[in-house]
């Protein structure tokens, strides 16, 4: 069971850096730690699709979307989603016409809503899966132990652009570590994924997301 129409998932990876000299609280992510986000989409076979770098740690990931370029793009280009395809995202992500999101389980959940849910779930663990390889090949980005900043992001695209490059040539590691860290059980920032949505693309969004469920 899969979610149709999907191209592709996103989600945000913390990259761990030392802290900077300069706005170091900024840098602060949830476990305590400085990091630089990395917001990045893949294909079913892992492949980055889009990478964007350079947000502080602290940044929720839908504000890390809204500033990104991607975001633009997801609604101003029509070649980027043919025959009404989407990408998919957890709850932290607003549900747009073009980016899928489960319900928000208060309880009620219809055996439908919880399938859907389970199905988006199992099919977005592609991205995770991505970022554990990312890390597992290119271990330096478990902590960038570096002094320049602003280079950070370049290094980390640097990174996903080989990544890519060792998956067209099937260089793919037996022995690689892929144990990535887990943020599943860390309470979601008080940030309402909707503000990021116009009311006509949310309702759009949701007749979709709807219409998907039912033919679940």
């Amino acid at each position: 069971m899969y979610v149709a129409g999907v191209i592709g998932a996103i989600d945000g990876c913390h990259i761990n850096i030392k802290a900077p000299a300069e706005n170091s609280n900024a840098y602060i992510n949830r476990k305590g730690q400085h990091s630089i986000i990395l917001q990045a989409v893949c294909t079913s076979e892992m492949k980055f699709i889009d990478c964007y770098a350079g947000e502080v740690g602290s940044v929720h990931d839908a504000t890390v979307l809204k500033r990104s370029d991607l975001f633009e793009r997801m609604s101003t280009d029509p070649h980027m989603f043919p025959t009404d395809s989407h990408i998919i995202g957890d709850a932290a992500y607003p549900l747009l016409k073009n980016l899928m999101v489960p319900y928000k389980d208060t309880g009620s959940l219809s055996a439908r809503q919880h399938r859907f849910n389970v199905s988006l779930s199992s099919s977005r663990c592609v991205i995770e899966r991505a970022f554990a390889f990312l890390k597992g090949r290119f271990r330096r980005l478990k902590m960038l132990d570096m002094s320049r900043v602003d280079l950070i992001p370049k290094v980390i695209i640097a990174c996903c652009i080989l990544h890519n490059i060792c998956l067209d040539h099937t260089d793919l590691l037996d022995d690689m570590d892929t144990d990535e860290d887990d943020d599943s059980h860390l309470p979601v920032d008080d940030v309402d994924p909707t503000a990021y949505a116009s009311a006509a693309n949310r309702q759009f969004a949701v007749a979709k997301r709807n219409a998907i469920c039912e033919s679940l």
